[in-house]
């Protein structure tokens, strides 16, 4: 028997000792290679070892077919890829759009996400919603992107606002009757109604009333009007400005000449003292607020201070101008803040600067970077707050805050007014009486439908967009919707 012979059972022992050692050998060797792979190394026959990058593609519409240096993938949106680390040309077409492109850049054992990217389609159809004879003093649209508010005519004893179902365009509008006991100013020369800012319920907004000698701020119940809210005559105040708390109508900022701010609960028609010589302000979330005042400031400069809870911070000095530029968001559970005079050379940043002037070793809030579009007209974050823009004319600087990426470029003409965020990664607005959108970093410039106005909305999807056009006769006014599907994407008939 075998396993009594020695000899054999010693070379039993030995083969199965050179048997284990191969196995561990190519367990190591596996994990080796699976180390190596997740971090991006992989072998080509041609040139050896190469370290790769991995690359997340998606875009709205999906289904678009992806080309890398005008080489097809054969696969779609959404879609990841295992790539060579380098410079590529990223392309996605699909039929009925416009394609998109972009250049980008993968480094080694990196992943990069191309999610955003927007397919507008090449022929956009648009239709008549409803025809005015003037053009509309006022249209506005929901937070939720639902419900687009127009006020066909100023100057109404009693105003009546059409409301429209972003969501059932073609429906007839809802006609909502701001009652004339909510406006001291009715009917009076000059009247002339505009919307400050919607709460976030998406049922009530603050607007302001103006008309010769006198001016009130009023808050629109859609759903009741009969329970608006006339601030001045709640308050027994005359604002020359005011602001929602919070992005909700239950308190509201109410600015005087004087500079001095008030915050007024709405429920107890109270007022609370929030601090004096208040030249302008910016009402943020978590109940914060960053304004600009010259108290106790020397000739020839302003101080930019947040108020937290109560308590009065400096954010920096600004040298005194005629227009002071104060803007702030968050992302990603930091605080990003914006200010700046006209008279200022540059457009300084702060990163969570209350955490600085807080800290008794620090004191003091330091810029985060800053932006050398000086005497921009206008700063304003992404709706996702990842990008910073400036603009002044044609001239555009952008931040992208996630990736530490500075963006600058012109635009060969410049809209009478700045361009707005469409979404967290594209620009929108009038050029040359037609929609003009385009990405963050200036890339993917299109021309989509003509507009007589910068008040340009989509619905909630962005499946709709909805502008005001002049007719063909040149006599009326037309509230239009443009679909923006194409191809196999539109609804079957």
């Amino acid at each position: 028997m075998d396993f009594l012979d020695p000899r054999k059972r010693r070379k039993h022992h030995i083969r199965l000792m050179v048997g284990y050692a191969l196995m561990a050998i190519a367990i190591l060797l596996t994990a080796t290679v699976l180390v190596y792979w997740a971090y991006g190394y992989s072998f080509n026959t041609k040139t050896g070892i190469v370290e790769n990058g991995l690359l997340f593609i998606d875009s709205k519409p999906n289904g678009a077919e992806i080309y890398i240096n005008d080489k097809d993938q054969n696969s779609t949106t959404s879609s990841r890829k295992i790539i060579v680390a380098g410079s590529y040309n990223l392309t996605l077409k699909k039929e009925g759009y416009l394609d998109w492109q972009r250049k980008l850049t993968l480094t080694e054992h990196s992943v990069l996400r191309i999610v955003y990217p927007f397919l507008f389609p090449k022929a956009p159809k648009a239709q008549a919603i409803k025809s005015y004879a003037i053009s509309p003093s006022i249209i506005s649209l929901s937070p939720d992107r639902r419900w687009l508010l127009v006020l066909p005519q100023n100057g109404q004893t009693s105003p009546a606002f059409e409301l429209f179902d972003t969501s059932k365009p073609t429906q007839p509008p809802q006609t909502v009757n701001l009652p004339s006991p909510a406006l001291n100013g009715a009917g009076r020369p000059g009247s002339s109604l505009s919307v400050i800012s919607w709460a976030s319920d998406n049922n009530r907004l603050l607007l302001r009333h103006s008309y010769d000698g006198g001016l009130e701020f009023i808050l629109l119940n859609r759903s009741d009007p009969n329970s608006s809210v006339n601030l001045n005559r709640l308050f027994n105040i005359s604002p020359s400005d005011a602001r929602l708390f919070n992005r909700k109508a239950d308190q509201v900022y109410l600015h005087l000449a004087d500079g001095t701010l008030y915050l007024g609960e709405v429920a107890r028609a109270s007022l609370q003292a929030l601090t004096r010589r208040a030249i302008t302000y910016k009402p943020l979330d978590d109940g914060l607020l960053l304004y600009i005042t010259d108290q106790d400031a020397t000739v020839g400069q302003v101080f930019a201070r947040i108020l937290d809870d109560g308590k009065t911070y400096q954010l920096t000095v600004l040298p005194a101008g005629a227009r002071y530029i104060i803007e702030a968001a968050q992302f990603q559970s930091h605080w990003y803040y914006v200010a700046a005079s006209d008279k200022s050379s540059r457009i300084s940043i702060y990163k969570d600067p209350l955490t600085s002037v807080k800290d008794p070793a620090r004191g003091k809030a330091h810029p985060f970077i800053a932006l050398i579009n000086s005497n921009a007209e206008t700063v304003s974050f992404s709706d996702n707050s990842q990008f910073i823009g400036a603009q002044i004319g044609n001239r555009f600087a952008v931040f992208d805050i996630e990736n530490q990426t500075r963006f600058q470029f012109n635009l060969e003409a410049a809209g009478q007014k700045p361009l707005k965020w469409m979404d967290g990664h594209r620009l929108i607005g009038n050029i040359a009486g037609n929609v003009f959108v385009m990405d963050f970093d200036g890339q993917n410039q299109h021309t989509l439908v003509p507009t007589a106005s910068d008040d340009i909305f989509f619905d909630r999807d962005y499946i709709r967009l909805f502008n005001l056009v002049t007719a063909a006769d040149g006599k009326l006014t037309v509230l239009q919707m443009t679909d923006l599907r194409a191809g196999a994407d539109l609804p079957k008939q």
